[in-house]
C-alpha cells in the first residue's frame, strides 16, 4: 500500500461542483489501492464566503496583530477539512481529519510568513491506520509557544510537502485549475507546450521568476528531501508534470529540451548611485544596511567612471524602493553620491533550462531575439540554467512570445 499526498486548491474547494472533482481524484486512488492524505485550502477566492481574503476583509487588520490574523485566516483551511469529511463520509468512505495541533508542523514565530522548522508525521499515520483518507488543513502550522501561524500565499503547497515528508509519502500530487507546467504561461504565448517532466532546480527558478504554478519554497522542500511532486489539474484525469530529480531525469528522459520555460514579471524597479566615492566600501555597506531592511538585490552592478568615482546600479522588486531609499540617505555622507536616480516599470524576462550550460551562444541568442526587435536590455544576470534580461515593464509579454518562438517555435 502507498500513501500518496493530494493538495487542493481554493478552486478545487470552492464548490458542491468542483469538489466533485476533487473527490473523484481521492477516490481513483483508493481503487488503485492506495490511501489519500488531502491537504485543502479555504473554498474559493474573494469574495466567496470562507476564502482567505474573504475573512480578511470583515475586520479592520490594523487593529489585529499578526498572530490575530493567522488566527483568522487559518479559519478558511480548518473550515474546508470539515466541509471534505462529511461530504466523503456521506458517500461511505472512510475518513478522518486533523488538527492544527495534530498537523505536526513546526514554524518559527514569524507570523503570517513562518518558516517551518520541524515536522512530525506520526498523528496522520496513525490515523491512516483507522482510515483510507485523511484530510489535512493547508496553509498553517503552529509555534514553539503553541500559535497558529500560516506559511505565507502559496503555502498549502509547501505544507502537502512537508506532510509528504514527515509520513514518507510516495509522492505528492498539486492539483491546480492548470494541468502541469508549460514553457510559458499559456494565457501569453499560445503556443507553449506542456512539460512531462522538470527538474527541482528548472522549477525553481521558474517559481521564483515568476511562475505561478508551484511555490518555489515547496519545490526547495521537495529538492532537500528528493520527494516527486506531480502538479496536475482539479479537473482532468491526464498526467500532468512531474518535478524530479537530476539524477532521475538523466536516467529515465534522456530527450530533455534545451529550455524547460520562458517566464517573466513586471514589478522590479532599478536604482543607480552615480558617482559615489571608490575610496571607501561603499557597496558592502550599502549591501548590509539593505540586508537589514529585508530587501533582496536581484542584480547589482558597480562600474568605476574615472576620477575616484564609481557608479552602483541595483535591481530590486519595486515594493522595496522606498526602504533602500532610506537606506541609501542614510549612508548619504559615506557614499557621496553625485546623484540618485529611481527607474520604475522595469520587468523580467528570464529563459530558464538546463541545456544553458552545455550550448554555446544562448546569452546571445536571447540578447539579439530581444534588441533585434526593439527590446532594450537595461541589465541582465546570467546562471548555468538561467538567463534574465531587465527591460521596459511594457515589453514583457511581448518579449515570452518572442523568446518562445526562437528557443522552442
Amino acid at each position: 500500500m502507498k500513501v500518496i499526498v493530494q493538495k487542493f486548491g481554493g478552486t478545487s474547494t470552492r464548490s458542491v461542483e468542483t469538489r466533485e472533482h476533487m473527490y473523484k481524484n481521492i477516490i481513483r486512488e483508493l481503487e488503485n489501492g492506495n490511501k489519500v492524505v488531502a491537504v485543502v485550502s479555504a473554498m474559493g477566492r474573494f469574495d466567496d464566503p470562507y476564502a482567505t481574503d474573504t475573512l480578511l476583509s470583515i475586520v479592520n487588520t490594523d487593529e489585529l496583530t499578526d498572530e490575530e490574523i493567522d488566527r483568522l485566516t487559518s479559519i478558511g483551511e480548518t473550515i474546508s477539512t470539515l466541509v471534505c469529511k462529511s461530504e466523503l463520509s456521506e458517500m461511505g468512505y472512510s475518513v478522518e481529519t486533523v488538527t492544527n495541533a495534530e498537523l505536526g508542523i513546526l514554524t518559527d514565530s514569524h507570523h503570517m510568513n513562518a518558516t517551518i522548522t520541524n515536522v512530525e508525521g506520526s498523528h496522520i499515520t496513525d490515523k491512516l491506520k483507522r482510515a483510507d483518507i485523511v484530510i489535512c488543513p493547508g496553509f498553517q502550522g503552529y509555534s514553539q509557544n503553541g500559535k497558529v501561524t500560516t506559511l505565507g500565499r502559496g503555502g498549502s503547497d509547501l505544507s502537502a510537502v512537508a506532510i509528504g515528508v514527515a509520513i514518507d509519502a510516495s509522492e505528492v500530487e498539486i492539483y491546480s485549475d492548470v494541468n502541469g507546467i508549460y514553457t510559458a504561461d499559456p494565457r501569453i504565448v499560445p503556443d507553449a507546450i506542456q512539460l512531462e517532466y522538470i527538474s527541482y532546480a528548472e522549477m525553481l527558478e521558474l517559481s521564483k521568476n515568476g511562475a505561478k504554478v508551484l511555490n518555489h519554497r515547496c519545490v526547495q522542500l521537495a529538492a532537500k528531501h528528493n520527494i516527486t511532486i506531480h502538479a496536475r489539474s482539479s479537473f482532468d484525469s491526464r498526467k500532468g508534470t512531474y518535478v524530479l530529480g537530476d539524477e532521475k531525469i538523466m536516467k529515465d528522459h534522456l530527450n530533455q529540451l534545451i529550455i524547460s520555460g520562458i517566464t517573466g514579471s513586471q514589478n522590479e524597479a532599478r536604482v543607480t548611485l552615480v558617482g559615489v566615492d571608490a575610496k571607501v566600501n561603499g557597496a558592502g555597506q550599502l549591501f548590509e544596511k539593505i540586508a537589514e531592511a529585508n530587501v533582496n538585490v536581484n542584480v547589482f552592478n558597480q562600474a568605476l567612471v574615472g576620477g575616484g568615482k564609481m557608479d552602483i546600479s541595483l535591481i530590486i522588486n519595486d515594493k522595496d524602493v522606498p526602504g533602500v531609499v532610506e537606506v541609501i540617505n542614510d549612508l548619504k555622507e559615506i557614499l557621496k553620491p553625485q546623484k540618485t536616480i529611481v527607474r520604475g516599470n522595469i520587468g523580467k524576462v528570464a529563459v530558464i533550462g538546463v541545456g544553458i550550460k552545455n550550448n554555446k551562444g544562448m546569452f546571445q541568442k536571447v540578447y539579439n531575439t530581444l534588441m533585434s526587435n526593439d527590446i532594450n536590455v537595461e541589465m541582465t544576470s546570467c546562471s548555468e540554467i538561467n538567463i534574465s534580461c531587465y527591460i521596459d515593464r511594457d515589453d514583457v509579454k511581448k518579449a515570452q512570445v518572442l523568446l518562445h518562438e526562437a528557443f522552442l517555435g
